[in-house]
């Protein structure tokens, strides 16, 4: 193979913003296969670019001009929209040796993510387009129908119906329900806003204080300590080195301080196990994990193993939400279609009596 061969300059007017590479999991998973074989990481980059990308010119410019400056692989990956918290792993199995496995792993975990993204997607496009339908049809009913309803009524009657008034309502369900959630959007947008300039510990209070969001935040933090920890002790460091590490990578600043915790409580003399009793921020049970890897001496596998638990059971339940958003929206949409039957039927009862 010819070696890799790359001149920034061949490319001067690089766009600014940074292009995504197609196929991210299949990309890492076929990386991971070329570096199995014997191949260099930039030699099998440069393999691998131009299925994925759309500018080569462009990636081999970034890629070359990152290994000139003497950029480590994690940095290059970084560059390729990879998520920052699969590159603490990548970054440690960089130095551990294990980084075409690692890389084999962290493609199958985004090759599910993208994967119960698009299965989202294909279904709620069908309620949603069955939602703007619906929409129109309101829009028509309250424009046209039920004003010319309530002027026959009103010819007949003096007195104001109460029936139109329900009927109106009704009509003017799909508003409602738009502007709550609207409103609820634009709530947790602000909430995220709010999180993100709060300082990390600051930041962690306050999701585990909220019901729901603290599990799923719980379940997240152990999933990520215990696989990059896990790593790290499988590669012959010890905890307190392993701790140090994670203090000092730049990719997951909660990773980050939740290290220096535990950290603070191990140089205290406790366990790795009871400073994660007094912390109280992982999943339930997890300290009995970690006290039986103490005792037996295999704490990194055993971490790892619990990891590999816990990113099954997450899984799981993101594919039980997934089954469950189809069928909420249809029951949403119903309730729609029966306020519009109503909206339609009511006035049209109250005319027949008049008549």
């Amino acid at each position: 193979m010819q070696p890799l061969r790359l001149k920034f300059i061949d490319h001067p007017f690089l766009p600014s913003k940074k292009k995504k590479v197609k196929q991210l999991p299949a990309f890492l998973n076929r990386l991971s296969t070329l570096l199995n074989e014997g191949y260099t990481f930039a030699d099998s980059v440069d393999m691998l670019l131009p299925y994925h990308v759309e500018d080569l010119v462009y990636w081999r410019a970034v890629v070359y001009e990152k290994l000139k400056n003497g950029a480590d692989v994690t940095d290059i990956l970084q560059s390729l929209s990879i998520p920052n918290y699969y590159l603490i792993t990548i970054q440690i199995a960089e130095e551990s040796g294990k980084l075409a496995e690692v890389l084999k792993t962290v493609s199958k975990q985004l090759e599910f993510t993208y994967q119960m993204r698009k299965k989202v997607v294909k279904l709620l496009s069908y309620p949603i387009f069955l939602s703007f339908v619906l929409i129109m049809i309101f829009i028509a009913f309250r424009t046209y129908f039920l004003p010319n309803i309530t002027e026959i009524i009103h010819s007949r009657t003096k007195e104001e119906s109460g029936i139109v008034s329900i009927s109106n309502f009704f009509l003017h369900l799909p508003d409602i329900l738009f502007i709550i959630f609207s409103s609820c959007l634009i709530l947790f947008l602000i909430f995220i806003v709010y999180l993100k300039r709060k300082e990390t510990y600051k930041r962690m209070d306050i999701l585990l204080k909220i019901p729901i969001i603290n599990y799923f935040f719980k379940l997240q933090l152990t999933i990520r300590i215990s696989k990059t920890l896990g790593e790290l002790l499988v590669g012959g460091i010890s905890l307190q080195q392993a701790l140090g590490i994670l203090q000092s990578q730049q990719f997951n600043q909660t990773i980050a301080y939740v290290a220096k915790e535990l950290e603070r409580q191990v140089i205290y003399g406790e366990s790795l196990s009871n400073a994660v009793f007094i912390l109280a921020w992982f999943s339930p049970k997890f300290e009995d994990f970690i006290k039986h890897g103490e005792k037996s001496g295999y704490l990194g596998r055993e971490l790892l193993l619990y990891c590999d638990l816990l990113e099954e059971k997450l899984e799981t339940i993101v594919q039980q939400i997934v089954a469950i958003v189809q069928p909420l929206f249809f029951i949403l949409i119903a309730v729609c279609i029966i306020a519009a039957y109503l909206s339609i039927l009511l006035p049209m009862y109250e005319l027949i009596e008049l008549i």
